[in-house]
């Protein structure tokens, strides 16, 4: 019998900010096996970004139980939440989360870094990695150097570096182009199919159907839970890919997300960062904004400046502060 590697049982999450109350989950049960590739979908604000963090051992619920693995995450305190994320899970993310100035190695490594692997065990164990993606010959390009579809293949390999149990992928497809997409998407079949559970967050019906299982969510809730016969990328789609070129000449590629830009574009389109902003001057600029984050009058979660909605939550923040 194939056990379990992900249970929610009756999980609630509720943000409390002033006398307002936002409840992001509302009585979720849930379980996901060993092997499984599970699409959770649903339109913003619905809650999936909420029950992703929980997944991930990032936040633990108002109320309910949750079990990674079999360990019950909330009696486990923050250094041992950080020890299973380490060891039983690996995150993929819409902007790729790759640290620009270091190459794809190096960006690997990181995770391994404590794990207590030593140096060349882990170096030997990143270059294996990256291999698996398709980029064992650009193992010293820096993520400006890649394209789009190579950065997360690099933040794949990441993920996957320390033999995670669960690979949790938010909006992975989100900032590529179809066609990146969908190899993107051909990698996760293939990892699945060595055994590893997956677990997508979309709000895109196309890309949900990757997987074997779709979980929809609306107001919090599950409102569907099904089977499906997952759309398959062929091998012939899947070695375009190893012969896929570097960025684009004359593309734009953002210094805090390594997002690439058409070459006329001035902010980058994923973060909103601007795009004549060196990598040199990049920290400092990203150092002042941290003391300008406001926090969303919904559930408090720290926004970037002059944004319109909570990254957390989904609320309107520029409606709320209209109306105080």
């Amino acid at each position: 019998m194939t056990s379990a590697v992900l249970q929610l049982f009756g999980v609630t999450k509720t943000y409390t900010m002033g006398e307002s109350q936002v409840h992001a989950l509302k009585g979720v049960t849930l379980e996901i096996s060993q092997g499984d590739m599970v699409s959770i979908m649903g339109p913003s604000g619905c809650g999936k970004s909420t029950m992703l963090q929980i997944a991930g051992c990032l936040d633990k619920p108002t109320s309910g139980s949750v079990r990674v693995g079999g360990a019950d995450i909330m009696s486990l305190d923050d250094q041992q939440m950080a020890k299973i994320r380490n060891r039983h899970i690996g995150f993929i993310f819409q902007s790729f989360n790759l640290l620009p100035h270091e190459n794809a190695l190096n960006n690997v490594l990181v995770p391994i870094q404590y794990s207590g692997m030593s140096k060349k065990q882990g170096e030997a164990t990143a270059r294996r990695a990256l291999e698996a993606v398709g980029l064992g010959e650009r193992l010293h390009h820096k993520p400006s150097e890649l394209s789009g579809g190579q950065r997360q293949r690099v933040a794949i390999a990441r993920a996957i570096v320390n033999e995670p149990s669960i690979v949790l992928a938010d909006e992975p497809t989100g900032a590529l182009d179809q066609n990146s997409g969908k190899e993107i998407m051909g990698i996760l079949q293939q990892l699945n199919a060595q055994g590893r559970t997956i677990i997508l967050v979309t709000h895109d019906a196309n890309i949900a159907t990757y997987g074997k299982r779709v979980v929809e969510l609306s107001d919090g809730r599950i409102v569907d839970d099904r089977m499906i016969r997952p759309r398959m990328v062929s091998a012939h789609e899947m070695r375009k890919w190893r012969d896929e070129g570097p960025v684009p000449a004359r593309q734009r590629v953002c210094a805090r997300c390594t997002f690439g830009n058409r070459a006329q574009a001035r902010f980058c389109a994923n973060c909103g960062f601007g795009l004549d902003v060196s990598a040199k001057m990049s920290d400092t600029i990203l150092r002042k904004l941290k003391g300008m984050q406001i926090d969303c009058p919904y559930c408090g979660t720290p926004s970037r400046p002059f944004a319109k909605y909570c990254v957390e939550c989904g609320g309107a923040i520029e409606d709320a502060m209209r109306a105080s």
